[in-house]
């Protein structure tokens, strides 16, 4: 679980940003399909040296594009 309070990456955590792991988690979907969607360009991501974080804002921006509405909304 991420701590709300972080401001650095030292302890592993960074308000407002997933690792790979937590990403996949957090869209309910397998890091093998969170891998295909970085190639294909579906989700933005951020690589600082090995590390690859995605920010919550723009996954679920992502993810909005994919919603589908019911007729009449």
């Amino acid at each position: 679980m991420m701590n709300p309070n972080a401001t650095s990456f030292r302890d592993g955590t960074l308000t407002g940003y997933l690792r790979k792991k937590a990403a996949a988690r957090y869209l309910g979907i397998a890091a093998r399909t969170l891998n295909e969607w970085m190639a294909a360009g579906i989700v933005p991501f951020i690589r600082v040296r090995h590390t690859i974080l995605f920010r919550i804002k723009d996954l679920d921006r992502a993810m909005d594009k994919y919603r589908l509405r019911a007729v009449g909304e």
